[in-house]
C-alpha cells in the first residue's frame, strides 16, 4: 500500500447509536453496530495516535456522547496531546455532559443546528430538538467551551439562514458552518430537499454577503 501520508486530523465514529433518526443523516444512524470496538480497543488505538503524529480526533456518530466510555477516551487522547472536538447534535448536552467535556480536557464541541425551530425539529423528526440544541449551545459557552454550529443546507431551510445568522450572533456563536445536503445515507433517493439552481444562487448569495 502505497504512503499518502500521516493522518493529523482524524475523524472518529466512536458509535452508530442516535438518539434521533434525521431524514438527512449520511450514516442512517440508530443503533450501535455489533463489532464496536470496546473500551479496551479504544484506548489501545488511542496510543496508536502519536507516532502517526496524529494531532486533532474529532469524535462523531450517531451521537458520541450516548457512548459510555467517551469521557475515558477523551481523557486518554488529551492526556496524549492531542486535541480533542465532540460533534453532538445537542440532545445530551446537558449540565453533567458539558461538566464531563471541560474535565476531559476537550478543545471544543461542534453541534449540529438545522434551521430555524420548525426546519430543524421536522429534519430531524424531533419535536423539541431545537431548543434542546440551543441550551445545549448556550451550557457549552458558558462553561467557557468554544462551539461551532454545523447546518446542513438544503430547500427547506434555506430562507431561515439569516434569521439562524442573527440568533447564533445573539448567542455568542462565531463559528458557523454550512454545508449543503447530500443525497446520501437516509436522504438517497428523496431529491426534494436537494438544492436546485436557484437555491443554490440564493445560498451563494447569502454567502457571498458576509
Amino acid at each position: 500500500m502505497a504512503f499518502e501520508g500521516f493522518p493529523f486530523l482524524i475523524g472518529w465514529e466512536l458509535t452508530l447509536a442516535c438518539n434521533q433518526r434525521c431524514r438527512h443523516c449520511g450514516a442512517a444512524a440508530g443503533v450501535p453496530r455489533p463489532n464496536e470496538l470496546t473500551t479496551a480497543e479504544a484506548l489501545d488505538l488511542c496510543e496508536q495516535f502519536p507516532p502517526l503524529l496524529v494531532r486533532e480526533v474529532e469524535f462523531t456518530g450517531g451521537e458520541p456522547l450516548l457512548r459510555p466510555d467517551w469521557p475515558e477516551i477523551a481523557t486518554r487522547l488529551c492526556r496524549l496531546g492531542i486535541a480533542v472536538r465532540v460533534l453532538t447534535n445537542g440532545l445530551t448536552l446537558d449540565a453533567a455532559a458539558v461538566r464531563r467535556l471541560v474535565e476531559a480536557g476537550v478543545a471544543g464541541v461542534e453541534v449540529r443546528l438545522d434551521g430555524l425551530r420548525a426546519s430543524h425539529d421536522r429534519l430531524r423528526s424531533l419535536a423539541g430538538s431545537f431548543e434542546a440544541a440551543r441550551d445545549g449551545i448556550r451550557r457549552a459557552l458558558r462553561a467557557g467551551l468554544p462551539v461551532s454550529v454545523i447546518t446542513t443546507v438544503h430547500a427547506d431551510n434555506i430562507a431561515d439562514l439569516p434569521g439562524m445568522l442573527s440568533l447564533l450572533l445573539g448567542w455568542g456563536v462565531r463559528s458557523w458552518q454550512l454545508q449543503p445536503l447530500f443525497p446520501v445515507g437516509r436522504s438517497r433517493g428523496d431529491e426534494t430537499r436537494s438544492l436546485d439552481w436557484l437555491d443554490g444562487a440564493r445560498f451563494g448569495n447569502f454567502l457571498s454577503a458576509w
